[in-house]
């Protein structure tokens, strides 16, 4: 009874880390969001050749956070895209070892 007991800690501890990361990484990608919408209208104003948005000239430098921005959202679509595929596709090996 020990050894059950001490698989459900460990597994409760497991469980407990990966729910603060996911929390952490939807913190980020809220985060990063938010840094693509609201400095879409300079992005615009730049793809339609307009002269700078912004009064201090700053335009540069918000059109590369926003880019930094979206590169850094596709990249952790598609790494969660890979992790998804990777665990389930272990998932449906192990389901096929145990079906037989």
């Amino acid at each position: 009874m020990d050894n059950i007991k001490e698989l459900q800690t460990e597994r409760d501890n497991l469980m407990s880390v990966i729910n603060e990361k996911d929390a952490l990484i939807n913190k980020i990608k809220a985060w990063l969001t938010s840094e693509v919408v609201d400095n879409q209208d300079v992005v615009d104003a730049e793809e339609n050749g307009d002269d700078y948005v912004t009064s201090d000239g700053t335009d540069d430098i918000i059109i590369g956070r926003h880019e930094c921005a979206e590169g850094l959202l596709n990249q952790i679509e598609e790494w969660e895209n890979k992790e998804w595929l990777l665990n389930n596709g272990i998932y449906l090996l192990i389901g096929r070892m145990n079906n037989g």
